[in-house]
């Protein structure tokens, strides 16, 4: 539970000051008055400084962190939000959300660099698993060797692999395989005689083996290129799968959206996965998972997120003419306490699903 805890308040702390962060750069860019820039919720512990008209302080509680900027509801403050251009207030609106998705793509591209990318100009099929009591295993083929030709023919992929197995099924075949790590001088060559089984066993192929894929180091720009598109994979899908639920008619809950406790037990779970393998994988993954999503959630057009707000911008643009701030407040306002409402409803759902032991998990081992 500790752990849990922890991790969730950790993560969810550094993903929310990112998101504040975003804020604050650009409003200051905008020459808006941000009077104040927070790590953590009140009551304030430490007054680190002031620079700009601006406190930076540390407060007492370690969740996240807060922009101040001046009347962001009052147009008649000089240096005000409220009184800034429309793309000015765009830029600091959507600057959360961006900075977010930014921490995704980071993450993604160190997971990249960290695994490395297939390599297409290996030929071959590479073993990523051994059955036990399988033909292979019997032979003597192990996981991470590489099986380059068969009989006479070369092999260039698993699916070459595949027809020709399939083809002298129940007949002993000459498997030629390379044996090593690439880059760690030239690998050994080596051959076994295998009888692929003409009836194997269910979840196993004729020889016993799992085919894996062939990594190399990425280059920066490739790792880059991999976080973007896996950032942009995240964000499709996040609109995707409601849309299809929709249109499937069946319960937008299938869709599987979590609130704080569900977030928590999820980081938790995700934290002892790593642990238990002794990888920083799972977790980079998972944090990159969590910040996109949070940056797309607050751009939805929901009164008191910065969508929500940036939605009265349109409006402005579109009529010529600002809501009332007063009006535009209250929206955000009753906003808030409706969104309040829903995340209490989620929670109270969460913490009885835990309670009577049917609260889903990753399914990470």
């Amino acid at each position: 539970m500790l752990l849990t805890v922890l991790s969730f308040v950790l993560v969810m702390s550094l993903l929310v000051f990112a998101h504040e962060l975003g804020h604050f750069l650009v409003a200051k860019r905008n020459h808006i008055v941000v009077e104040e820039f927070a790590f953590g919720f009140p009551p304030r512990l430490v007054k680190l400084g002031e620079r700009g008209g601006t406190v930076y302080s540390i407060n007492a509680i370690p969740f996240g962190g807060y922009v101040r900027m001046r009347g962001e509801d009052d147009p008649s403050l000089p240096g005000s939000f409220a009184s800034a251009s429309k793309l000015a207030r765009t830029a600091t609106l959507l600057a959360g959300a961006t900075m977010n998705f930014i921490v995704a793509i980071a993450l993604f591209t160190a997971m990249t660099m960290i695994t490395g990318v297939p390599d297409a100009n290996r030929p071959g099929a590479l073993i990523g698993g051994v059955a036990p009591g399988s033909p292979a295993e019997q032979a003597g083929l192990r996981t991470g060797d590489r099986i380059v030709a068969a009989g006479a023919a070369a092999l260039m992929s698993a699916g070459d692999l595949k027809t020709y197995t399939d083809s002298h099924l129940g007949e002993p075949i000459v498997y030629r395989i390379e044996r090593g790590a690439a880059g760690a001088g030239a690998p050994q060559s080596l051959e076994f005689t295998i009888v692929p089984r003409v009836n194997p066993p269910p979840n196993q192929g004729a020889l016993g083996v799992q085919i894996g894929l062939a990594y190399r180091p990425a280059r920066v720009w490739e790792a880059l290129g991999a976080g973007v598109g896996m950032t942009g994979e995240i964000i499709a899908m996040t609109f995707l799968v409601p849309a299809t639920l929709i249109r499937e008619g069946r319960p937008i809950s299938e869709a599987g959206f979590m609130g704080p406790v569900g977030i928590a037990a999820a980081t938790g779970e995700v934290v002892r996965s790593a642990l238990a393998v002794d990888s920083i994988l799972p977790i980079l993954s998972f944090v990159a998972l969590l910040s996109a999503a949070l940056g797309i959630t607050n751009l939805l057009p929901i009164p008191a997120l910065d969508g929500g707000r940036l939605l009265f911008v349109l409006v402005e643009a579109i009529r010529g003419k600002r809501v009332e701030p007063a009006q535009e407040s209250l929206v955000h306002m009753v906003g808030f306490g409706m969104l309040l409402l829903l995340v209490g409803v989620i929670t109270v759902r969460e913490i009885g699903a835990l309670l009577n032991g049917t609260f889903p998990t990753l399914g990470l081992h």
